[in-house]
């Protein structure tokens, strides 16, 4: 008798189930692939307003690039002023389309020891994700992050010769802020 019970609850619950998965609808490929054109001329049209960031895409994201130097003090994780309009913009573009699913990274050039770069990264890519939650108080957007240091250089840090290249460190000195299709 207790078995049967059990039989047809879970028979109930699995019919409910399904009536709750039929009345939700599935995102419409062509909406999403929309959706995602519009994200990518949203965030080409701030990039043609802002000095060091760039824009690269590719079939599964977007990645918006930020030099650090711009958004941050030497060995600083608090956003600059002069920064925060142009984090605005993002945070209002991201704001349009709450389904994506957003990655903060922060990135540093080889100079300093390799954990101390990690925390640094790490407490950069947090800051600019709190502004972007901060600045678009959408329910349930999902932003991460993470610090990558040094692992992952846009540019060489030194020349072929061995010298020192501070304009290859300064282009690894950057938060990417990845927009998943």
């Amino acid at each position: 008798m207790r078995l049967e019970r059990l039989c047809w609850a879970a028979f109930l619950g699995v019919l409910l189930l399904e009536e709750i998965a039929a009345a939700a609808p599935a995102p419409n490929p062509l909406d999403l692939q929309f959706e995602m054109a519009e994200l990518k001329y949203k965030v080409e049209s701030i990039a043609g307003q802002a000095k060091d960031l760039e824009i690269k895409e590719t079939a599964t994201e977007i990645k918006i690039e930020l030099s650090g130097d711009v958004l941050f003090d030497f060995d600083k994780w608090d956003i600059k002023k002069e920064a925060e309009p142009v984090l605005k913009q993002v945070a209002d573009v991201i704001k349009e389309h709450p389904r994506s699913k957003v990655t903060v990274e922060g990135h540093t050039d080889s100079k300093g020891a390799d954990d101390y770069n990690l925390r640094l990264s790490q407490r950069r890519a947090e800051s600019v994700k709190g502004f972007l939650l901060a600045s678009t108080k959408v329910p349930g957007l999902k932003v991460t992050s993470k610090g990558l240091g040094e692992t992952r250089p846009a540019a060489p840090n030194t020349t072929p010769d061995g010298q020192d290249d501070p304009v290859g460190r300064q282009k690894n000195r950057r938060v990417e802020i990845v927009v998943k299709k």
